[in-house]
């Protein structure tokens, strides 16, 4: 079993819950300060944090599973670093990266994939790291399906889905951190309206990858149409990534990310 866990910190959980709940996540466990949020593809748990603190508004890697020392024992097989740990609360997993970079993998019973969550929306859990490659074999060393097609462009992600729900992927960055985002595999247009109605302000943007970016500058816009520019945009994605963005009062932002394409990312 595996399955993406992200665990969002923020000073501002009934506006994040809220936020959740309009994407199409449904309530799954929740008590004082806490709570955890299915999709049908991967699951969140939020952490209510003091306001204006290094935690608040930050996301830590996680992920699900079933039995510990099974999962520890095919993630040293597959070429990963393990470490089973004991705690009050039973065992888990430590995983470490080829930048220092470590997350837990947590045991859990619970089943997931609530029926009435949004069918088109999937859980994207985001490593960013200097190593693209080495960190992409640490998620699949811990169980991560490849992608055949990234919702970025090859040379800027390596993309997993995770058996029991969720999107793991490794993504080219400067500098090691987390990133807490959506796939979204309905147009944008649909979501937008939804969620202005719902009160929420958005920033959209068309996403180029570098090298999509290359693609476009090397033909002229006389040669190439706007519509095929945009189709560019991210390479075998219909219509390219668009971006939506949504702010809220803790700093932070939720990030959406849908191509309006044929694929959809949910639980296979």
């Amino acid at each position: 079993m595996l399955r993406v866990l992200p665990t969002r910190y923020t000073s501002a959980l009934p506006d994040l819950r809220r936020l959740l709940l309009d994407l199409g996540l449904v309530p799954a466990e929740e008590g004082e300060g806490w709570a955890v949020l299915d999709s049908r593809s991967g699951r969140v748990r939020l952490r209510s944090a003091e306001k204006g603190t290094a935690r608040d508004g930050t996301t830590v890697f996680g992920v699900e599973i079933r039995d510990p020392a099974e999962f520890a024992r095919r993630t040293a097989q597959d070429g990963g670093q393990a470490a089973l740990e004991e705690t009050p609360a039973g065992a888990r997993v430590r995983i470490t990266g080829p930048d220092g970079f470590e997350f837990l993998a947590e045991p859990t019973a619970h089943a997931g994939r609530y029926t009435d969550a949004d069918p088109d929306l999937t859980v994207r859990l985001e490593w960013h790291t200097p190593d693209l490659e080495r960190a992409a074999a640490a998620l699949a060393a811990i169980g991560g399906r490849p992608r055949p097609q990234n919702m970025l462009g090859p040379g800027e992600s390596r993309e997993f889905t995770a058996k029991n729900g969720g999107v793991l992927a490794a993504v080219r960055d400067a500098a090691t951190s987390v990133s807490l985002a959506f796939e979204y595999a309905g147009p944008a247009k649909e979501l937008q309206p939804r969620l202005a109605l719902a009160g929420w302000r958005m920033d959209t943007e068309a996403g180029r990858t570098r090298d999509a970016e290359s693609a476009a500058r090397s033909v002229p816009e006389t040669e190439m149409g706007r519509e095929e520019q945009e189709a560019s945009l991210s390479p075998g994605r219909s219509g390219g990534v668009v971006r939506v963005t949504v702010p809220l009062p803790d700093g932070s932002a939720v990030t959406i990310l849908t191509t309006g394409g044929p694929e959809r990312a949910r639980m296979r």
